[in-house]
């Protein structure tokens, strides 16, 4: 096909789809989706998770700092929309305003929270040309447009559609791919852009499909049903290692899971001490290699290699310790209250093993807590106690890590499940002061808090994105959710 200027088509099968297609809506804050989505939309800077988070330019060509809260952006020539129209400042002036984003009532208002928050006004100089004003000073404000939230879509295609509804279903971006069939909860197929600004798009048209069994979705990728197939655990892994014309590839990601406890909606969770042994009680090692036959990596703590120079690599975080766990069981008030632990179980892949090793891991040290199986992610958040999540770092910096997925705007404070001024008052401070050492200090403490004082949350192990795939098919995953399937960007990094 490629020798007759022809070409391929692709066909995913995946675990899960979310049919909500605007990438600010909170519906598509979700691993599944940004695998998808990733494909369809640009940002203002992109960022390179292949090359060390490199930040390079996208939609926009250039970057100046004006003044310690002000950044002007001139914005690439001749960007066609799927529809296209060329894109222009109004748009990038909508796409990162109230109705959309900023506004408390905005279908965005979540991920601004969460990705977006020290942005105050966005203001068009001319067509080519928009400055970005923060509230505040922002050390990690440039990371952040190349992160999530800056995608930019239509104006003029968002004030056409009848509705929201009818908008989140078939937005107007500016990526490699256009929308093009949907069924809901089943399919979703992208048509190539060929107008696309980086270059022709090197599928002619990509089809997601939703496979939640695993064996399906080998069997498929056998049959050349698929010619790349997602979120393959190692117990499956050699079942398409070593099939002719067919590979595996993925593994080590920035990715990680994680578990968050919520005292303020579960009495029995009240005790900080119960909370710091269920943290200790675990034996990461064991999940990581155990489970995940060494491809997942332990964490005891948040620090990351990429953050730099506010990493610290001697600090130990949690680890497993039964002798501890006895100790703080004993101070604590409790006395052997089940304890739930709600879960759906096939969302992560591994996720009931994990789920079944925790609690037997718990029984062991004398914690009584119950698995509860539900249907679907609102029964989990309606119950509290222990819950299963997953988040990673988006940039370079611990702002995107622990101060994101549990800062105030995330689901464990929103929910009421946990809230702490001095932890809320130190991410204030990691995200809004340019000092080095106030930063560190900053990170160190609120760490201190999560992990000793007033536990909430703990981490597990990395979470391996592994998919199989026919070998033909020239692509390379990144070490987070996402999956590029455009054209090979030539490199633009950001001064």
């Amino acid at each position: 096909m490629a020798a007759a200027g022809q070409r391929p088509t692709l066909n995913i099968a995946v675990q899960d789809l979310r049919t909500i297609l605007e990438p600010v809506d909170s519906s598509s804050n979700a691993n599944v989706s940004w695998r998808v989505q990733y494909s369809i939309y640009d940002q203002i800077l992109r960022t390179d998770y292949n090359d060390n988070y490199r930040l390079h330019f996208a939609l926009a060509k250039s970057l100046k700092q004006l003044d310690a809260k002000t950044y002007e952006i001139g914005l690439r020539d001749n960007v066609k929309f799927h529809d296209g129209s060329t894109m222009t400042a109004d748009d990038v002036v909508f796409s990162l305003g109230v109705e959309r984003l900023r506004g408390e009532k905005a279908p965005g208002a979540a991920v601004f929270g969460n990705f977006l928050a020290s942005l105050a006004d966005v203001q068009k100089i001319d067509d080519r040309t928009v400055r970005l004003v923060t509230q505040t000073e922002d050390p990690v404000f440039t990371d952040r447009l190349g992160a999530w939230g800056t995608q930019i879509i239509s104006a003029k295609a968002w004030k056409a559609a009848t509705n929201y509804n009818a908008w989140a279903a078939r937005p107007i971006g500016t990526g490699p791919y256009k929308i093009g069939e949907v069924r809901t909860g089943d399919e979703i197929t992208l048509i190539a852009h060929d107008d696309y600004w980086g270059g022709q798009p090197p599928f002619a048209s990509i089809r997601f499909k939703r496979l939640p069994e695993i064996a399906a979705r080998i069997a498929g990728l056998k049959a050349g049903d698929y010619d790349i197939v997602t979120d393959i655990t190692p117990d499956h892994i050699s079942e398409i290692d070593g099939v002719s014309g067919l590979s595996v590839t993925g593994g080590e990601t920035m990715w990680f899971r994680f578990l968050t406890f919520a005292p303020l909606r579960t009495p029995a969770l009240k005790d900080a001490n119960l909370r710091r042994a269920l943290a200790s009680a675990i034996d990461r090692d064991a999940l990581a290699e155990g489970l995940w036959n060494g491809r997942a990596k332990a964490l005891n703590g948040w620090q990351l290699p990429i953050f730099g120079e506010i990493n610290d690599p001697e600090r130990k975080g949690v680890s497993y310790d039964p002798a501890l766990v006895k100790e703080l069981l004993a101070k604590s008030s409790y006395r052997g209250e089940e304890i739930p632990y709600p879960t759906v179980g096939t969302y992560y892949p591994m996720q009931l093993p994990d789920n079944q090793a925790l609690v037997e891991m718990w029984k062991a040290a004398g914690i009584n807590v119950k698995l509860i199986m539900c249907e679907n992610w609102d029964q989990v958040g309606n119950i509290g106690g222990i819950n299963d999540m997953s988040g990673g770092g988006l940039y370079a910096d611990p702002v995107s890590m622990l101060w994101q997925i549990i800062g105030p705007t995330n689901d464990l404070q929103a929910s009421g499940g946990w809230t702490n001024a001095e932890f809320n008052a130190l991410g204030n401070q990691l995200e809004t002061t340019l000092d080095l050492a106030k930063r560190k200090a900053a990170f160190k403490r609120m760490q201190d808090i999560v992990e000793i004082e007033d536990p909430c949350v703990t981490p597990l192990h990395s979470m391996p994105f592994i998919y199989g795939q026919k070998k033909d098919i020239s692509w390379k995953p990144n070490p987070l959710p996402q999956m590029w399937l455009g054209p090979k960007l030539p490199p633009e990094p950001v001064a």
